[in-house]
């Protein structure tokens, strides 16, 4: 059985699981992801909520690994723009 034919299960789907996912992926691997908390990009939001986020060396290195640091940094110039 080659690469292509496993597959993995992910409990959570925070940033690591997340990354950790795409990681797998390029690999070739199917990956199926399970996270307790609601979509939300689909859910509202409790009140008093936000979301911080801040990259590191560490965390630009782990989305270069995966081809994805261009990308955000396209995404982060917008927010710092809007």
């Amino acid at each position: 059985m080659n690469k292509r034919d496993q597959k993995a299960t992910l409990i959570g789907a925070g940033l690591i699981g997340s990354l950790l996912s795409a990681y797998l992926t390029k690999q070739g691997y199917s990956v199926e992801i399970f996270e307790r908390r609601a979509d939300m990009r689909k859910d509202t939001a409790s009140a008093g909520r936000s979301i911080n986020l801040a990259l590191s060396d560490r965390g630009w290195r782990g989305l270069a690994g995966v081809g994805l640091d261009e990308e955000v940094k396209k995404w982060q110039f917008l927010w710092q723009a809007g």
